[in-house]
């Protein structure tokens, strides 16, 4: 009873003062089970309407250009069942895979559509920042630093809603700018190294657009490994970046015989694991820098039709797969954060942010992230987000 007295007097305080700090007091109520049960949470859910509370948020009404990221306000997100855990977002990652789900039925998922979201929606995936409101049953509380992928209210927002199986625990070592850039790019690099392409300590990789946020992440994962690691970058920065990655070589894509100059460091037969980020560009060719029985990982493509002939892998035997992390379980995605976490912890990952922005300039980051303006990707976009937490 005295529960619900305190829920009825801060609906008073609300209706008379500060809007927003009614709606942090009853939310600390709403996720304490001590304060209030279950029946008294849903009732409480009914209040919480746009009037009484809502957050900065970037939305998309139509399918299109950088030109439909509005920034706007939309009602505070909340939780819907006990797996779900409402976070204060602090940065937020953004990837290539964005701005094809902005694009709608008219870009590169356009054969995909199950795969876009119903409009309007907030976009973004991977973030980073504070555990707002938790379930005790999710093993998460108030305050903690996290990070996340798959938010299910998008990440462009000052408040999300994330699956707590998709939301991990942030070392006290990595900044919310770089906990921005692990859901998907370094997921995705582990992933293609570890889980598909099955890298060992000693062999040679190639990291065919290293520069980039997954490419940075995989130089330096398989640098870690123990792995003789050669990136490619299409600008002197990317280079360098590539090499203080962990790279003991780095080539510029953009120069003629560059695949020549990659291979003639490696001083064996080939690359036993190449991840490629632009197959539709270089899949014919990389098969000509295979070690026998080497392994190409194509994780980015256009939707260009090649031509490929299927004897380019049949001598040496070679593995061509795809890398698609939504296509990993969520015990595959459990032990590549397990191993992130602790790779972070060592200092052996260190998440490259190449460009910050604020919600106000999210177009600009999401020209930035498909076409640099620097003439080539180094690093991470990552849009910062004042949070009063």
């Amino acid at each position: 009873m005295d529960s619900l007295v305190s829920v009825i007097s801060l609906f008073f305080y609300f209706f008379f003062f500060k809007q927003k700090t009614a709606y942090e007091m009853l939310r600390s109520l709403v996720g304490s089970e001590m304060c209030i049960r279950d029946r008294y949470q849903r009732r409480v859910r009914e209040f919480l309407t746009e009037e009484m509370a809502s957050c900065r948020s970037i939305v998309v009404r139509c399918f299109g250009g950088p030109q439909v990221l509005q920034l706007t306000s939309k009602p505070i997100p909340l939780p819907s069942c006990e797996e779900q855990v409402q976070v204060a977002v602090c940065a937020a990652g953004v990837n290539p895979s964005d701005t094809y789900v902005r694009l709608g039925p008219e870009g590169p998922w356009a054969a995909t559509p199950h795969l876009l979201p119903e409009l309007p929606f907030t976009p973004g995936k991977d973030g980073a920042g504070v555990v707002t409101m938790a379930h005790p049953s999710t093993g998460l509380c108030p305050g903690e630093r996290v990070y996340w992928s798959n938010s299910l209210s998008g990440t462009l927002a000052e408040y999300a809603v994330v699956d707590s199986r998709e939301l991990y625990r942030l070392p006290p070592s990595v900044s919310f700018a770089q906990g921005a850039c692990i859901g998907v790019p370094c997921a995705t690099a582990y992933r293609a190294l570890f889980q598909r392409g099955r890298v060992e300590g000693g062999e040679a990789v190639l990291v065919h657009g290293g520069s980039g946020a997954v490419g940075l992440a995989a130089v330096e994962l398989a640098a870690s490994a123990g792995c003789h690691v050669v990136g490619t970058a299409g600008s002197e920065a990317g280079i360098q970046a590539v090499l203080s990655a962990g790279a003991a070589s780095a080539v510029n894509h953009r120069v003629p015989g560059y695949l020549s100059a990659a291979l003639s460091s490696v001083g064996k037969g080939g690359f036993d694991v190449l991840l490629e980020m632009a197959a539709h560009h270089n899949l014919v060719s990389d098969c000509g820098v295979m070690a026998p029985r080497g392994r190409v990982c194509i994780v980015g493509s256009r939707a260009d039709p090649i031509g490929f002939n299927p004897r380019l892998v049949m001598p040496g035997e070679l593995d061509v797969m795809g890398v698609f992390l939504p296509r990993a379980s969520r015990e595959e995605l459990a032990a590549i954060h397990a191993a992130l976490y602790e790779l972070m912890c060592d200092g052996k990952l260190r998440p490259v942010v190449g460009t910050e922005v604020g919600l106000e300039e999210v177009q600009v980051a999401h020209e930035e992230v498909v076409s640099p303006s620097r003439g080539g990707a180094v690093g991470n976009v990552v849009v910062l987000i004042p949070n009063e937490i």
